[in-house]
This record gives C-alpha cells, structure tokens and sequence, in this order.
C-alpha cells in the first residue's frame, strides 16, 4: 500500500514501474494480480513472467530526514543528502525560522551533528 500511495502521488501510470510491481505482488495477492495483468493488456497468465531483476542502486539510501533539536526537544524535521557538508548543514539550520524562535535571541553553545542521526541544537 505504501508503494502504491507514493505511485499515485506521482501520477506514475508506466507500464515498465506498474508491470514488474504486479510481478512481485502476485505471490501475496494473486487473482487481483492476474486481472491487472489483463487489464495490463497481456496475454497469458501473470504467473509465467520472469521475476525482475534486482538492481542494487535502488537500496542505497542517499538522503536522511533529520529530526533537529533545541537543547534536547525536537521542534522540527529537515532532509539533507548523507554526504552533504556539515558546515553546510549548520547554517541552513540556523537560519531556519523554528529554530531562531526556540533560540530566543540566546547565543549559539553548541551544535551537535550526527551523521544519519540526528541534529541537536544547544543554547
């Protein structure tokens, strides 16, 4: 479901994404699969398809959703690239509105950056 959510968020109506997809659902779900298959337009049973291929640049994870705290509290949520430079990081962070208002006007004590982790801001 979390699949098919995201693909109806993209609009996705490709028949290279939503073929494979029946493909790998039919073991879970197989008479509703073969009907889509059908209405695929395909002749033959969803059941002789070749399994697709695994291609394994699709399981890297490249972006984190960091959840950013002021001392200690979340207050909200940013997504950064994992390789991306803390110094980079850090300013984007500090200009952020949510956080300048958790600041109350205090000065910057530390900045504590983990990476894949977490943010943590510390007045």
């Amino acid at each position: 479901m979390i699949c098919v959510n995201e693909l109806a968020k993209l609009n996705c109506n490709k028949r290279d994404i939503l073929e494979p997809l029946l493909i790998v659902l039919t073991p879970f779900a197989p008479h509703i699969s073969e009907e889509l298959w059908h209405v695929l337009g395909n002749q033959g049973s969803i059941l002789d398809a070749s399994f697709p291929a695994l291609i394994e640049s699709y399981l890297i994870e490249n972006s984190f959703v960091y959840p950013v705290a002021v001392n200690g509290k979340t207050r909200t949520e940013y997504e950064f690239q994992l390789d991306a430079d803390r110094s980079t990081i850090e300013e984007i962070i500090l200009k952020d509105e949510i956080v300048i208002k958790w600041m109350e006007g205090k000065p910057l004590k530390k900045f504590i950056y983990i990476n894949g982790k977490m943010i943590n801001v510390v007045i």
